[in-house]
């Protein structure tokens, strides 16, 4: 483990400055959740998107059912939706001596895993002086963050040294980190850590039931959709029903025990439908298979090669995170209110793995375009990539986080 004159001057002048015990920078709550598992603390620094450790923290919660998560995010940020159960959400410890041994004492981790650029001394050396691995992951180190370390080499390498594992975001992170640490330094490469979505099961017996019972039908899926969507949906699905004369639209409400009602509006307006809380099949005569079944999106996703995110149209509206579709290897459709998956319908877009429809008479014509199968698979193909990229990166952290746990554990 490196040593350091500039280690021991920050943790010298981080001496003092304990907060009162009902102060503000106290943590909230209780200190940790339940239980007695493991507990992961996930602390993102600066630059991290706090947003890909969800998809982690899922991955490892499956994978050991006993473990505990605690969050810890700087003032004014806030935990985005889809942790685990029971995930404690607590402010950052300060960067004081005092308060990060309060914090370690009422928190008590078994391993730390920071993401991002930051290299908090405090932190770093008080959590590894009580033998608690730690984990850099998700790390990113520009130009000129190492233009700023390197003259402050030694510091960096002290660091860097106590951790039990570093995973870079890409090959130059990792070169610069390796530059800062030391030839002794191992760095491995994950790609970033990125919001994605895992698969959602399905019903394998009623997918081959259904695959075989719509043959060559060509399908879409309109996902959770709002009332306001609705006329945009069906004028699409009408138009292309022109080019395709056997076209099947899945439509999903929002709310699913609007199904019933749905499906007799529809009919009423001499649309031919199917309700599949009634368990009616969507046969060669069905236009329209209202989806108002609770856990089956996976099965849809995996019957429509394109899939319009409902909730997108209209203010006030939201829908489901793009990633699900995006893992099953459908086309993605949105409208202009992505919030607040924003970010994840950027990326998306970014990769040429979804397409932004304005309304009602671009939701068509996107529609008609994608009838061809080689463009929506093509579509499909891209969103598949961006989402399998996300889940890669995430496997490799989870596994080194488990590495460090069953160390300790034998230790």
């Amino acid at each position: 483990m490196a040593r350091s004159l500039a280690l021991w001057l920050a943790l010298f002048s981080a001496r003092g400055g304990a907060p009162a015990p009902d102060g503000p920078t106290a943590p909230a709550g209780p200190a940790a959740p339940e239980g007695t598992g493991p507990l992961v603390w996930l602390n993102p620094g600066q630059g991290a998107r706090v947003a890909g450790l969800v998809q982690l923290a899922q991955q490892m919660r499956r994978a050991r059912r006993e473990l505990r998560f605690a969050l810890t995010l700087a003032p004014g940020d806030e935990a985005p939706q889809g942790f685990p159960p029971g995930t404690a959400v607590l402010p950052a410890p300060p960067e004081t001596i005092p308060a990060m041994r309060t914090f370690l004492d009422r928190l008590k981790p078994d391993v730390a895993v920071l993401t991002g650029s930051a290299l908090p001394p405090v932190l770093i050396h008080e959590t590894h002086a009580r033998g608690i691995p730690l984990i850099l992951a998700d790390a990113q180190m520009t130009l000129e963050g190492w233009k700023v370390r390197r003259w402050r080499s030694g510091l960096a390498s002290a660091l860097l040294s106590r951790f039990a594992a570093v995973l870079a975001q890409d090959g130059d992170s990792a070169r610069r980190l390796r530059k800062l640490g030391g030839r002794r330094l191992a760095v491995e490469v994950t790609g970033p850590i990125e919001e994605t979505s895992e698969p959602l099961p399905c019903n394998e017996t009623e997918r081959e039931s259904l695959a075989s019972l719509l043959r060559t039908r060509p399908v879409w899926f309109a996902s959770s959709c709002a009332p306001e969507d609705e006329q945009a949906v069906l004028a699409a699905h009408a138009r292309a029903s022109q080019h395709a004369h056997r076209m099947l639209l899945i439509l999903a409400p929002a709310d699913a025990a609007r199904g019933p009602a749905l499906a007799a509006k529809l009919a009423a307006e001499g649309w031919e439908v199917a309700l599949r809380s009634r368990e009616e099949e969507p046969e060669e005569q069905v236009q329209v298979l209202i989806a108002d079944t609770e856990g089956e999106m996976g099965l849809w996703y995996r019957l429509a090669p394109v899939t319009f995110m409902g909730g997108t149209l209209h203010p006030g509206t939201c829908g489901r995170s793009p990633f699900e579709p995006a893992a099953l290897g459908s086309a993605i459709l949105y409208g202009p209110q992505e919030v607040p998956q924003e970010a994840a319908y950027a990326r998306l877009a970014a990769a040429q793995a979804a397409r932004q429809v304005s309304g009602e008479a671009e939701l068509a014509d996107a529609l008609v375009d994608l009838i061809a199968a080689d463009k929506a698979a093509t579509l499909a193909h891209h969103a598949w990539q961006v989402s399998s990229v996300g889940a890669g990166a995430s496997e490799q952290v989870m596994r080194a986080i488990f590495a460090a746990l069953d160390a300790k554990g034998r230790a």
